[in-house]
């Protein structure tokens, strides 16, 4: 193949398979962030020993690992796709290249043929010699030498096209056994995902059998959420009403240090650390259903984060302690603020900070409460720009 139409192939395939590469290392990334969540689950399910109440935690341990699942399945039937797309690429680059061997084979034969035909009619010295002058014999030499080279570089050309052609059939098997692979892949977790389900939904009939008992539960737990809820709102209320003074927004009372901290915590949204170190978000921000009975509906100003047992609860940013408080049912709340912004951190104990107290990100503040008996926990956890709430797994960093 010239040195041209090489160029022209590589032109033309460089730009997709960049995109196809980019997109395959995206994925294969979310794949391993998804696993990475899918085992920390799995860690928590085997600590969650089987009472009553701990059963409920599995049941929404089990939710967190179906979603999980099915994210992996979906991003599984990308990567094929995507392979798919691979392989119509590899596909088109062997059609390419074995046309471009088939003309030069042709062109090659063609060639030979010809000589083939004509080298009865003359001997190339008696040609050369028979020249009517030094000139004409000159051109006739160089003729036979050109047509010489000529032969040696289609000769060259063939070969390189056809390694290049086997290079890419090569290639082509690969990503064939590749999205294979995936197929596998994709049918061992559609077993997975279906055995979490058969598990979660022998779970549900079991806790089903004490229904009555179970909705009491529930409705304490609402209650006991919602004067969490109102506490946190009053401490919110308070902090920015305290700070803000005359002015329209608490950002505009802000000192330059603590507008600096204010800028900084919102250019890291998405980025910021979690406020322990191993968890997983079981309960979301917003208007959700309970995992065993659909028709009661939860209201979630923040997230709660499933965790192991007496874990240290960590601030997620540098600012300041404005507010611990003792809540009922929900053992202490510690509000910090960045500026005009302040992170709550619910369900505590053993508080190692105090108000006023300046902290880094990271800092410990205290322990999340665990029952006795218990091997698992959650903290809830909230984000306020001023009044205003915000989903706090949209600031965190992701796993």
């Amino acid at each position: 193949m010239s040195l041209a139409k090489s160029l022209f192939v590589l032109l033309f395939l460089l730009p997709a398979a960049g995109v196809i590469a980019q997109s395959r290392q995206t994925l294969e990334e979310q794949r391993k962030k998804t696993l990475n969540e899918i085992d920390e689950i799995n860690g928590f399910l085997k600590e969650t020993q089987q009472t009553q109440k701990e059963s409920l935690n599995k049941i929404i341990l089990l939710n967190s690992q179906i979603k999980q699942y099915t994210l992996l399945i979906s991003n599984t039937e990308k990567e094929i796709k995507l392979a798919g797309r691979q392989i119509d690429e590899t596909l088109l680059q062997v059609k390419k290249l074995s046309n471009e061997v088939e003309k030069l084979k042709d062109e090659y034969a063609q060639m030979v043929f010809h000589a083939y035909k004509n080298k009865g009619k003359y001997d190339k010295l008696v040609y050369i010699l028979s020249a009517k002058d030094f000139n004409e014999a000159y051109r006739r030499m160089k003729y036979f030498q050109q047509y010489s080279q000529f032969r040696a570089k289609q000769v060259s050309e063939i070969t390189e096209s056809r390694q290049q052609l086997d290079a890419v059939i090569k290639k082509l098997a690969q990503q064939k056994a590749q999205k294979e692979k995936l197929m596998t892949t994709q049918q061992k977790e559609f077993r997975q995902l279906e055995a979490v389900k058969g598990e979660q939904n022998e779970a549900i009939e079991r806790l089903k059998s004490q229904e009555k008992k179970l909705r009491q539960q529930i409705a304490e737990k609402q209650r006991e959420a919602q004067k969490l809820q109102q506490t946190i709102n009053r401490m919110i209320a308070a902090e920015v009403k305290k700070n803000k003074g005359a002015a329209k927004t608490l950002y505009d009372r802000l000192t330059p240090s603590e507008r600096l901290v204010s800028d900084n915590f919102n250019d890291n949204k998405g980025l910021l650390p979690w406020p322990t170190e191993r968890g997983i978000i079981t309960g979301f921000f917003g208007v959700n259903s309970d995992p065993l009975y659909k028709d009661i509906k939860i209201n979630n100003s923040g997230i709660d984060i499933t965790t192991v047992g007496n874990s240290e609860v960590r601030a997620i940013f540098e600012g300041v302690v404005t507010m611990i408080s003792r809540i009922h049912g929900g053992n202490i709340a510690i509000m910090i603020r960045h500026g005009n912004f302040i992170s709550v951190y619910a369900n505590l104990v053993d508080i190692s900070v105090k108000q006023g107290d300046n902290v880094k990100a990271k800092t410990v503040i205290g322990r999340v409460y665990t029952e006795k008996g218990m091997k698992t926990s959650i903290l809830h956890f909230e984000i306020w720009e001023e009044t205003n709430n915000m989903d706090p797994e949209l600031w965190l960093v992701k796993k």
